[in-house]
């Protein structure tokens, strides 16, 4: 059949790429890791495992991983429990502020609180001027100051995953509990919880894999104590990476960190294997809404100061920053100034060339990965062609690992020029947006598909049979009927690739910097104002797609 012919072209162009972006740099990285003096060898590992700098990192990463967890765990379950259960009043404001702290970069909320408690932040000069104290409240660098920015900005993983399972869940038993007798917070920790354990497994698992592979918050944090975990360890390994076996070490690394990463999600599957928890049902049902009555006085407030601590304060922090003449002086009337953005919008060349890359990347990455994920999500769900979920699960691969570990695989991939044209990509812009494409690409595939399963086969065969082709049929059939998710795919991709820090970081170079990296760079360089103002910018853009991503969708897309 024609149209099987085109499809197998088009499979064959699908299967080419991901070999490009995905298959071929990712073996480069395990081949690597067993590199040592030209030949393969275990040298490498053993190195790992022995040299206390390199143990302690990885032992530092599952420290603040599996305590980041347990709070976000702890933090989103309540709050989902608390906006899908209860009649807590404003329901509608605390439902959208919950996820606040997720659109906010990490990073960025590692540099806001290090302005509230800071040598200098806020917080501590307020404490240290109504005490009289010399010393801070308390200093934010090292593990705590981690752990405490990790859960703030993983806890809506849980708190979206547990709100859904939540609003989905039958109610007969929680009523059943209750007409008993049992007290509000009896009926959850006895009922609701254990038939929720997949659910907030799930959210903890997610919470688990972000935590460990993030870089921002323990750069920010963990450089100046010196406190390394692996994503922090393998950035300072690649920066000196021509020195030694180095290179071959950060690959290792990246190994391991990976191999943490999948771990969390096997573990969650053996611990939840044999357990039954049925809680839907195939009747239309409403969730049992608890009566708070008294408890509404205490639970509101503290909603409130969730609200207040996560979002507000870190945001306000931050946005005073940018605003102020010099940081460490007292946010005044006199000490305020608009001279920050000034500055990095005109006055600072890398700051109009930072927005000018990364609104490329973001816009370029977005783009090719809406045409592409579209190709590859019709494969997956309209075509029976052999190894087509293959393809969905190499196209996933490169979002289910650190982007540490992708980062570090683009630079072992293209390090070299390409054979036969002899073009180079390391030290390009084009690196960075192989690695963007490569990274988000799942967003294309998985978002695109749920708007390709709820096309029926027979509006395109009723196409065929009136004579159009198979580009045709795809043209005017299935793009407008998927145009709601293409949108938000796009803008799905947009979001992550503007505020991307973790894999910039590892492939700028001179004159292809990113907003996240001049951010960085910024506050590493001692200009604290100057990266408070660009990342006020960034975070305004971001709430700016945000909002335009759900008024596109309906609300089916975005937080």
């Amino acid at each position: 059949m024609k149209r099987f012919g085109v499809g197998q072209v088009i499979l064959g162009i699908a299967v080419l790429v991901l070999v490009v972006l995905v298959v071929y740099p990712l073996s480069t990285i395990i081949h690597q890791s067993f590199k040592f003096e030209g030949h393969l060898s275990l040298v490498n590992y053993s190195e790992v495992v022995q040299k206390a700098a390199y143990f302690r990192a990885l032992r530092h990463s599952l420290e603040v991983a599996t305590l980041s967890t347990i709070f976000a765990t702890l933090i989103g379950t309540f709050l989902a429990w608390l906006v899908a259960r209860t009649d807590l009043p404003l329901q509608g404001f605390l439902r959208a502020a919950f996820v606040l702290p997720f659109i906010i970069p990490p990073f960025i909320g590692a540099l806001a609180w290090l302005q509230l408690l800071g040598r200098v932040g806020y917080l501590n000069e307020l404490y240290m001027a109504l005490s009289g104290s010399t010393e801070p409240f308390w200093n934010i660098y090292g593990p705590d100051g981690i752990i405490l920015v990790m859960a703030l900005h993983q806890y809506p993983l849980v708190y979206l995953t547990v709100l859904g399972g939540l609003e989905r869940m039958n109610p007969e038993l929680e009523e059943a509990a209750q007409i008993s007798g049992s007290p509000i917070f009896a009926v959850m920790k006895d009922i609701t919880l254990p038939l929720m354990a997949p659910t907030i497994a799930a959210g903890a698992v997610l919470a688990f894999i972000a935590a460990i592979a993030n870089f921002g918050i323990p750069a920010v944090l963990g450089f100046s104590a010196r406190y390394f975990v692996l994503t922090t360890k393998i950035y300072d390994a690649i920066a000196f990476g021509w020195v030694g076996n180095k290179l071959a070490i950060a690959a290792c690394l990246s190994v391991i960190l990976s191999i943490l990463a999948g771990a969390g999600l096997l573990l969650s599957n053996l611990y939840l294997k044999g357990k039954e928890y049925t809680t839907l049902s195939g009747k239309s049902m409403y969730p049992n809404i608890v009566q708070l009555s008294r408890h509404k006085y205490w639970l509101l407030p503290l909603a409130l100061v969730v609200v207040l601590i996560t979002t507000v304060a870190p945001v306000t922090a931050i946005v005073l920053t940018s605003l102020t003449k010099a940081y460490g002086l007292p946010p005044t009337l006199d000490n305020l100034t608009l001279d920050n953005f000034k500055h990095v919008l005109f006055l600072l060349p890398a700051g109009r060339r930072a927005i000018r890359n990364s609104l490329f990347l973001a816009v370029g990455a977005a783009t090719i990965i809406s045409v592409l994920g579209s190709l590859i999500a019709y494969i997956v769900v309209k075509t029976k062609l052999r190894f087509r979920f293959a393809l969905d699960f190499f196209a996933s691969m490169p979002y289910s690992i650190p982007g540490t570990v992708v980062a570090l695989a683009m630079i072992l991939a293209w390090i070299r020029p390409l054979p036969i044209i002899n073009v180079a990509l390391y030290n390009t812009i084009w690196i960075i947006l192989i690695a963007y494409i490569a990274r988000y690409l799942a967003f294309g595939v998985r978002t695109t598909s749920g708007s390709l399963a709820q096309i029926h086969d027979s509006l395109e065969e009723a196409a065929v049979i009136s004579g159009a082709n198979w580009l045709q049929s795809f043209k005017d059939i299935v793009i407008p009927l998927i145009r709601p998710g293409l949108f938000a795919s796009w803008f799905l991709v947009f979001m992550p690739c503007l505020r991307e820090l973790t894999i910039s970081i590892l492939l700028w170079s001179a004159g292809h910097e990113t907003i996240g990296v001049l951010v960085y760079n910024l506050q590493d360089a001692g200009n604290t104002t100057g990266s408070a103002a660009l990342a006020v910018i960034m975070m305004s853009v971001l709430m700016a797609a945000n909002f335009f991503t759900r008024r596109l969708t309906g609300g089916r897309f975005g937080y």
